[in-house]
């Protein structure tokens, strides 16, 4: 066994059982989107190399990591890596046989050969947790951050990646993974003995840190009835006021959730006012809000819906009232314009004025709705003020999303799984190769930073579920349709810019529940019987069921939860500006 080797099994005992404060997610593009947790539930949508591994483990401890000097000369043998992504890919043969040609004359690539297998998103979680016990022969992985990454991560099962990042041996990982995206990926583990450890045991895919949120509406409506264009949540709402009054056979608004509409989701985070799924310990229909001090070192409190006076007076400035219970009761403001059979899951819905998605959703939802109205325009919403108006830094978040692979703890080829990714990861040919296929034969660029599928037959069209393999911010190109929308173009301009997001603090936390996982269960239960999210109250009974579940909640533990959260947060704030 190598000297790494060892290394690394010895850190992985030592990992296991302790607790990790890993990153998980941050969506983004949306947790709630896209290629998350739903794809999990669809088919379309997660010894021979001692000289290589010595290579990435001297680099970072000479010249070439973070300098100038030149990477060694790297030996391997024919080392065949396999990989498995969630959900299916087609056609991949020809890409392989691509990349073989592509890499013919690399004394290094030449000697690595990628083979695939793909689980369905539904079966994909079991069939993780089975291939971790028993220590199934694979050398990279899709895992989602809903599949349990912490808890994997806690148990030792992926190896420690830290030393291919920011090491001029690998120039494509260098190039491809920013300095924020790298610290967004690194996972603060708690030891036994109170001591932290960093490490990367994940490498997230992503094209955007985040995911702009609002709602396609019916811009030939619009016309119709003469409504002012639609650029702030007033024209919005007299937009959508209009068409209910007019058009008896629709409904105003469709939207699932709520999510962060008429919430300081984003705004309070530049007030040290931080709300996000890491911290979400209660549950979607009670979030919690935790205040930091002027240099985000400090925890000033953590504070949920219904608190007291004396709970809110400790948040920064301008929090120091019970804002949730207000901007609750704000948005049932739409309620006449919802859909009356909302929560429900075999009604079938009006065609509605507006209808919330992600911008990542739009160009599908769109063309859905044409499909049964080809007659029908539609425009775009932006519901943040900030990214509406195209702010720079407008979003601090963890900017990861839920989507990582990994490389199993005990795979002896974990040099030759990274040099593939960072052949892969090193330009726009070897990336769009994977995520799109041969150039010319399965697509076709438009510009610099688009392309067109063509129109193959379905059986001879390439399939990569990009979200679990491929996606990398460094390399983005746009559709067809967003290239031929020169606003919706500069959206997604916006949210591929990484100027537009800052790191939060709280990246890399995660609640360890041990000490009070009685109290969460029982806190958990009582806010899951809540319909906050779809507006199912009035405002004054949205406030009355708010102070209902308060007082049951402090009676299972609410008080004993808020002291362990702000006890572990305060512990990783610690750790991470002692660092």
């Amino acid at each position: 066994m190598t000297r790494k080797n060892l290394f690394r099994k010895v850190m992985a005992a030592a990992v296991t059982g302790a607790m990790v404060l890993s990153l998980c997610a941050c969506s983004g593009g949306a947790k709630d989107e896209g290629a998350g947790a739903d794809a999990a539930d669809t088919a379309e949508e997660s010894g021979q190399e001692d000289a290589g591994e010595n290579a990435a483990a001297d680099e970072s401890s000479g010249e070439a990591e973070g300098g100038d000097g030149a990477a060694p000369a790297v030996e391997l043998e024919d080392t065949t890596i396999n990989i498995r992504v969630m959900n299916e890919f087609r056609n991949l043969d020809k890409v392989l046989a691509k990349y073989e040609e592509m890499t013919a004359d690399d004394p290094v690539m030449s000697k690595i050969h990628p083979e695939f297998t793909f689980v369905a998103g539904g079966d994909y979680k079991d069939k993780l947790s089975m291939a971790l016990v028993a220590q199934e022969d694979y050398d990279l992985m899709f895992c989602g951050g809903w599949h349990g990454l912490s808890t994997f991560i806690q148990q030792g099962n992926f190896a420690d990646l830290t030393s291919y990042f920011n090491n001029d041996a690998f120039p494509g990982l260098k190039g491809a993974f920013s300095e924020n995206f790298v610290n967004a990926m690194t996972s603060y583990v708690l030891m036994e003995d109170g001591s932290y450890k960093t490490g990367i045991f994940g490498i997230n895919l992503a094209t955007s840190y985040e995911d702009s949120r609002g709602f396609m509406y019916r811009e030939d409506l619009r016309k119709k009835y003469d409504c002012d264009p639609i650029t702030d949540e007033e024209s919005l709402f007299e937009f959508v006021k209009t068409v209910a009054e007019n058009e008896p056979d629709m409904i105003g608004v469709s939207l699932w959730n709520f999510f962060r509409m008429d919430s300081p989701w984003y705004s309070a985070k530049h007030d040290n006012v931080y709300t996000q799924d890491n911290v979400n310990v209660l549950g979607d229909q009670t979030w919690v809000y935790v205040g930091l001090s002027e240099d985000n070192k400090t925890v000033l409190n953590a504070v949920v819906a219904g608190d007291s006076e004396e709970e809110f007076a400790k948040m920064p400035e301008g929090y120091q009232y019970d804002f949730i219970t207000e901007y609750t009761k704000e948005r049932t403001k739409w309620n006449p314009y919802l859909s009356p059979t909302r929560g429900s899951t075999d009604a079938v819905e009006k065609d509605a004025a507006i209808t919330y998605c992600a911008l990542t959703e739009y160009e599908a939802k769109v063309k859905d709705a044409l499909a049964n109205n080809p007659d029908a325009e539609f425009g775009y919403y932006v519901i943040e003020d900030a990214q509406r108006n195209q702010e720079p830094g407008a979003v601090v978040c963890d900017m990861a999303t839920n989507n990582w692979l990994v490389v199993p703890e005990w795979s002896e080829k974990v040099d030759a799984v990274m040099y593939f990714l960072d052949w892969m990861f090193g330009s726009q040919e070897a990336h769009d190769l994977f995520q799109y296929g041969i150039e010319g034969e399965d697509w076709e660029a438009i510009g610099e930073d688009g392309y067109k599928q063509l129109d193959l037959p379905e059986e001879e069209q390439y399939v990569m579920p990009g979200y679990s393999f491929t996606w990398n911010p460094a390399y983005i190109r746009n559709s067809e349709f967003v290239m031929n929308d020169a606003e919706l173009k500069k959206r997604f301009d916006y949210i591929y810019d990484e100027a537009t997001y800052q790191l939060s603090p709280l990246s890399g936390f995660t609640f360890n529940t041990a000490n009070v996982e009685t109290q969460v269960a029982n806190v958990s239960a009582l806010s899951n019987e809540l319909q906050l999210t779809l507006s199912m109250y009035d405002a004054d009974e949205a406030a009355e069921k708010i102070n209902t579940w308060h007082e049951e909640a402090s009676k299972v533990g609410l008080e004993e939860i808020r002291a362990e959260l702000i006890a572990q947060l305060q512990a990783f704030l610690d750790a991470k500006n002692a660092g």
